[in-house]
């Protein structure tokens, strides 16, 4: 294991270097839209079961490929690893189950276009294939440009079981004809919300967190989810930078995998 600090001067260089995409896709939502589209073409769905009942790594995987690729997903200043105005952007998009009890499929919404430091989801989602009874939107997924753990403002929006929009992301009540959580034969689809972020030599880490605060990352090594810690978002104090989740053990400690 090592802290996190040790992973912090990974800022994309080989991207700043060979510059950004030449286009922007015509998938990427408007940020003004009123809600999100699915699903997205560049991620093929996942059908049920995988033997998880929370995000399933090949989905954050393709997600990752597809989602990294975005103009300004990677760029970071080298000198203060921090995101760059003006060129760094944030993407999120929204994951989702439809479906019926006995064939249930995980899909992701095209992007949505935020800024250097920020994308705000959608909590609704309009399918090609399914009604939206048949729809439920279980968490999100965002990209950071400069490699890093969640934070505090991460762990703000992360899903709850409480009924207020625009901080319980995974609350699937918050979507018209949709009253009760997506079951896949018998057993409940974990509300979660996840993370990538990509290392200077291209290898990327892939974090999920539940609305208990546990933090888990993918182990390449393992084939596994392993826990990292129990966090809670801690409030940022003037110059109101993102701050670091308080965690029951101390700071996050990431893999070496």
């Amino acid at each position: 294991m090592a802290s996190f600090d040790a992973f912090m001067p990974l800022g994309l260089l080989s991207l700043l270097l060979s510059g950004c995409a030449a286009s922007t896709p015509s998938a990427i939502i408007a940020p003004d839209a009123e809600l999100a589209r699915g699903p997205w073409s560049e991620v093929p769905a996942v059908e049920m079961p995988t033997g998880d009942a929370s995000i399933p790594i090949s989905l954050l995987q393709d997600v990752a490929e597809a989602m990294l690729k975005l103009p300004g997903a990677k760029a970071c200043d080298p000198g203060t690893r921090r995101p760059i105005v003006g060129l760094s952007t944030g993407y999120c998009a929204t994951l989702y189950v439809a479906g019926g009890r006995d064939s249930l499929s995980w899909r992701v919404t095209e992007p949505v276009q935020g800024s250097h430091d920020a994308c705000n989801p959608f909590f609704a989602v309009k399918d090609d294939d399914f009604p939206s009874p048949q729809v439920w939107v279980v968490g999100y997924v965002h990209n950071h440009a400069c490699a890093a753990a969640p934070s505090s403002q991460d762990l703000s929006v992360w899903p709850t079981d409480a009924l207020r929009p625009f901080v319980a992301m995974a609350e699937v009540r918050l979507i018209p004809g949709n009253p009760a959580p997506a079951v896949f034969k018998n057993t409940a689809i974990e509300m979660t919300s996840a993370l990538v972020a990509e290392r200077q030599d291209g290898t990327r880490f892939y974090l999920r967190y539940f609305p208990t605060g546990e933090v888990q990352q993918w182990s390449e090594t393992s084939a596994r989810w392993v826990t990292l810690g129990i966090c809670a978002p801690r409030s940022a104090r003037p110059p109101f930078r993102s701050v670091a989740p308080q965690c029951r053990d101390g700071n996050l400690q990431l893999l070496r995998d």
